[in-house]
């Protein structure tokens, strides 16, 4: 059994009745279509955007990122949402993996993908967005991980995974 609790914009939350173990549970879930973040290097530079993220109630130093749109794929999630947001055209976008938020209530999963082949064109942030790009200097990003300066997880997630994989 299923039932729906709020509806919202972009994800929607429901009670759901589950037999775990020969038992009755009840689990709330939220449910999202999934995400992009995308990971753009130059020469020895990181992209990232800071914008104010209300529950944090604080700028957050994170990669470009956006939802998926209904019957929308990943891959052109992540062209359109560099060009809204950081003002760039990837001429190529390579998958790097994709991850649960968070598992335990919630159903997004977000495509990480990974780009240092691009232009740079005029961005188109989304009427309510205030977004400040940033380059970072590869090393820095990884300090600023280490001293809790980047709090993000797609972007801690993002370097590390640069740094485990390439760096």
């Amino acid at each position: 059994m299923s039932r729906l609790i709020y509806k919202g914009k972009v994800f929607e939350v429901r009670s759901e009745e589950i037999i775990l173990n020969n038992k009755k549970l009840y689990r709330d879930v939220v449910y999202h279509p999934g995400a992009v973040a995308i990971l753009v290097k130059h020469k020895e530079s990181f992209l990232f955007v800071r914008q104010y993220r209300h529950p944090a109630r604080e700028k957050l130093i994170e990669i470009p990122a956006g939802t998926l749109e209904e019957n929308e794929e990943p891959y052109n999630t992540a062209m359109r949402e560099l060009i809204e947001e950081a003002g760039i055209k990837a001429n190529k976008l390579d998958f790097l993996t994709k991850f649960y938020v968070a598992p335990g209530y919630c159903s997004e999963i977000i495509h990480l993908f990974y780009t240092d082949d691009f232009e740079i064109v005029e961005n188109q942030p989304e009427e309510e967005e205030d977004i400040e790009v940033l380059w970072i200097d590869i090393q820095k990003a990884y300090e600023m991980v280490k001293n809790n300066q980047i709090k993000d997880a797609k972007t801690i997630i993002a370097i590390n995974f640069y740094r485990i994989h390439f760096g």
